[in-house]
């Protein structure tokens, strides 16, 4: 029956492979292959859909721990989940201490007045005094953790969004696979699968955050988990079971940015974070490449929901220009590519060759 099983697997693969020509290859007559337009003039295009506003995600953070784990929770308009969210925290078995910073991001909904009764309501005096909330204006997620990880209270660092929730027994998998492989972090799995690119779902050594916070003012901030974070660590283990649900909500970033202008910051952070991990005096890794490459791709996805061909074309034209500044050593070398997925392959060929109807085949 395996050998059957690996018949039949042998075939498929052989079938998709021979389909890749027709799929990045066919005719697209409609589509120059190369374009006449720099990246000054891309730039203008892009900025006047949505201008560049973000900050540096370079900063200094100060980490005096006084527990072993401090739990970061932007809220936002999550009245009818953040009680849950607090409740799948509160109630976790473990050996390990945390502490807990949650601010209310200028919610406009009952989330202020269900943090107070909630807090209220906590009869352990000692939980309570290991909790501390801040109302702010709204200034996005980014900001919200970011007041948190100005001061650091734990050894490790673990974000949970508040319409989401710990599952039993996370705390303490995470910060034991962590601290028994002295790992920087220990990256578990949700509902979904992996939490591979979201800042939920794992623990960090505060030391990582020593330098770096969450790049204020765009969207898609987790982007540095995915391009700064994982290229830093010394160790990096994935931990086997389920540590998160992550809930589906419609009024997410993640659900709201089709066809919105602020898709734009997709871009934006990608070249911001990348500027400053490089400028920090970090080299580029072959991971790092791959991530790069996969972040194009999804970026271009984002950026086809606006429907306009001159905006792809100022994608394209920044992207090149981005591959060219951070990654051309490792892109002239054919081992290189060679070892990438195939969508990344034929992406990494379309910024080395500014080929852009290759560039929107893919996509």
């Amino acid at each position: 029956m395996q050998q059957i099983k690996n018949i039949i697997k042998g075939l498929l693969h052989w079938l998709y492979l021979a389909k890749l020509p027709f799929r990045y290859y066919r005719p697209s007559n409609h589509v120059p292959k190369y374009l006449d337009l720099n990246t000054e003039d891309a730039e203008k295009i892009l900025s006047g859909i949505h201008p560049d506003m973000g900050q540096t995600c370079l900063c200094q953070n100060n980490i005096t721990p006084t527990h072993d784990l401090h739990i970061i929770i932007p809220v936002y308009n999550t009245a009818q989940f953040v009680g849950e969210c607090l409740d799948s925290i509160l109630e976790q078995k473990t050996r390990y201490t945390f502490f807990i910073s949650i601010t209310n991001d200028g919610s406009t909904d009952n989330s202020k007045n269900v943090l107070e009764t909630y807090l209220s309501s906590i009869p352990d005096k000692k939980q309570l005094g290991a909790i501390e909330v801040r109302h702010q204006a709204n200034m996005g997620p980014a900001t919200a953790r970011n007041v948190a990880l100005e001061n650091i209270r734990g050894s490790y660092i673990m974000f949970v969004d508040s319409d989401d929730k710990l599952l039993p027994g996370a705390i303490e998998s995470l910060m034991t696979a962590a601290i028994d492989n002295d790992a920087d972090m220990a990256e578990g799995y949700s509902n979904c699968g992996l939490t591979h690119g979201f800042a939920w779902g794992k623990v960090y050594k505060a030391e990582l955050f020593r330098n770096i916070h969450f790049p204020p003012g765009y969207w898609f901030e987790d982007t540095i988990t995915a391009f700064f974070l994982y290229h830093i660590c010394s160790k990096r283990i994935q931990v086997k079971g389920k540590h998160y649900y992550y809930r589906l909500n419609q009024n997410s970033i993640t659900n709201s940015f089709q066809g919105n202008e602020r898709t734009v910051d997709s871009l934006w952070v990608s070249r911001r974070v990348l500027s400053d991990y490089f400028s920090a005096g970090h080299q580029a890794t072959s991971l790092l490449l791959r991530e790069y490459l996969q972040d194009t791709i999804s970026t271009a996805r984002h950026f086809r929901t606006l429907n306009r061909e001159d905006v792809m074309q100022a994608l394209f034209a920044i992207h090149c220009s981005m591959a060219e500044k951070f990654f051309s050593n490792m892109l002239a070398k054919k081992e290189c590519i060679g070892s990438l997925s195939f969508d990344q392959k034929y992406m990494a060929l379309a910024l080395k060759e500014k080929d852009y109807r290759r560039f929107r085949c893919i996509i």
